[in-house]
């Protein structure tokens, strides 16, 4: 009991103020026990595209209802698709992750996908949402069109693999989601490579 408490107490202590989901030394600690325990394991990191141009245009605030709305979508999706035991974590910013199994991580995937890609339009402006764009302007001055938000999962599982341990799982994700943001509109990628 006591052993509980103290992990509850770790959780609650790491928890991200915004949206009160577990944070990077939870998400750690979660993944880590699951690969010692030799369980597979589908790690699935989530960062929200041209995030800035979105803050940039309507302020903190309306930024922050987003991050706020992002991991409810991620967080009820997690829920409603994945199993009890499955993980929802906010490490920091507009990075999320979630832990759950090789089989039930796709689902999820096109799930949180189809949910963030229907509600975000809802943040923007009449005026934006009907040119379905936001204007800008470079540092070197010249204008720019920001496309609207979008969200990159990027997927790793060690189903596949020799052993790998969590920081490795980490790196694998972080190098994923680069080139899942260099991808247009949301998407999910998972790496298929075997050690």
């Amino acid at each position: 009991m006591a052993k509980r408490l103290k992990s509850l107490e770790e959780m609650y202590l790491d928890a991200n103020p915004l949206t009160k989901l577990p944070g990077s030394i939870a998400t750690e600690n979660v993944v880590k026990k699951r690969i010692d325990a030799g369980a597979e394991i589908a790690f699935c990191l989530l960062d929200i595209d041209n995030f800035k141009s979105f803050n940039d245009r309507y302020g903190y605030a309306r930024g922050n209802d987003v991050i706020k709305a992002t991991a409810e979508i991620i967080d009820e999706t997690v829920a409603e698709n994945g199993a009890s035991d499955d993980f929802v974590g906010h490490i920091g910013g507009d990075d999320f992750i979630f832990v759950t199994t090789p089989e039930r991580c796709e689902k999820i995937c096109i799930a949180v996908i189809g949910l963030f890609d229907e509600t975000i339009p809802g943040f923007y402006d009449r005026e934006d949402r009907e040119k379905g764009f936001l204007p800008g302007i470079t540092r070197q001055e010249q204008e720019i069109s920001y496309p609207f938000i979008s969200i990159s999962i990027a997927v790793v599982t060690n189903n596949k693999r020799e052993p790998i341990n969590h920081i490795q799982l980490g790196e694998i994700a972080a190098e994923l989601k680069d080139y899942a943001k260099s991808l247009p509109g949301s998407v999910y990628v998972v790496d298929r490579r075997k050690s």
